[in-house]
């Protein structure tokens, strides 16, 4: 005889699944949680980018004070002396310039010197504290062309050496080499162009209260731009792209494209605000909506104006 079965010949068993319903709902979750972990990501990301940048700018403002304690006076933001040129790639010497568009007029920029005095220095400020910032041989030998990720915000570009290209906005020469930029310009009442050279008892506003270095506008079309507008490498003296004045800050946008208000102006990538590096070295940040009044207070080393502390 078969063997019996020991289950009741009544009873039905079946395999257990997912409705579509209940499916759904778990497709729902999934991508609820997918979306909160991005974001959580992305946060962390962002956040370590701009610690990043904060730290490169406490670096730079160290090196500011070193220099000014080695030389006793803050370096300037340099310029042409009238006659500086240097050799290009093909051998002859060649004036260092941006040809605007819409004046039309070239506009010839100093190139960093070793040999220079802080006062006589042609290159920018930003030439001038490399030795500060263990870039010693960079700085003796005019190595223009070695791009510093001290000098690059991540959240922007990676540090990178560019030949020169004609573009909408100017003409450039370059004598045919790869020059390296910096994302950061200096405060130019502080660090004013060549043969002026600020020392902190100059600062009579306060150090805390007198910006020294910044995150300059931009837009993102620019960042990879072999074009110098407003962007001048930072061996170059007396241009726009390593000193500014304005007293607006923009969050990073194509619509600067439109209206070139990154000229003379303030901005980031970052989230919310841009980074700056004080007089006494401490890093605030200003939001996009800081008012103008309180950026030019804090521009002026010796306007007298009373400056809020950041809250």
């Amino acid at each position: 005889m078969p063997a019996s079965s020991p289950f009741p010949s009544h009873v039905w068993y079946r395999r257990r699944a997912f409705t579509l319903v209940e499916l759904v709902v778990v497709i729902g979750i999934i991508a609820v949680l997918t979306g909160l972990l991005l974001s959580a990501v992305q946060q962390v990301r962002s956040a370590a980018v701009r610690l990043q940048c904060i730290n490169q700018l406490k670096q730079v403002g160290l090196a500011f004070h070193a220099h000014h304690d080695a030389q006793l006076t803050f370096p300037s933001n340099g310029g042409w002396d009238g006659f500086q040129t240097i050799t290009s790639t093909g051998g002859v010497p060649v004036r260092v310039y941006t040809w605007d568009r819409r004046v039309p007029l070239p506009f010839f920029w100093g190139v960093g010197d070793p040999r220079l005095s802080p006062r006589s220095q042609t290159g920018s400020w930003a030439y001038a504290i490399l030795p500060f910032l263990d870039q010693q041989a960079v700085y003796s030998q005019r190595a223009w062309g070695t791009p510093l990720a001290v000098y690059c915000c991540p959240a922007r570009r990676p540090a990178a050496a560019l030949v020169p290209e004609d573009d909408d906005y100017a003409r450039y020469g370059g004598g045919g080499w790869a020059w390296a930029k910096t994302d950061y310009a200096a405060n130019q009442g502080l660090v004013p162009h060549r043969p002026v050279c600020r020392r902190i008892a100059d600062v009579t506003d306060g150090m805390s209260s007198t910006l020294l270095v910044g995150e300059k506008a931009m837009s993102p079309t620019r960042y990879h731009s072999a074009g110098w507008y407003w962007d001048e490498p930072y061996f170059t003296g007396g241009s726009g792209g390593t000193a500014r004045m304005g007293d607006r800050v923009f969050r990073d946008s194509t619509d600067l494209d439109r209206d070139r208000a990154f000229r003379e102006n303030w901005g980031s990538a970052h989230p919310g605000a841009a980074n700056f590096a004080l007089a006494d070295g401490s890093v605030r940040r200003l939001p996009y909506s800081a008012d103008p009044g309180y950026v030019r207070a804090l521009l002026t080393p010796t306007g007298g104006e009373a400056v809020p502390a950041p809250e």
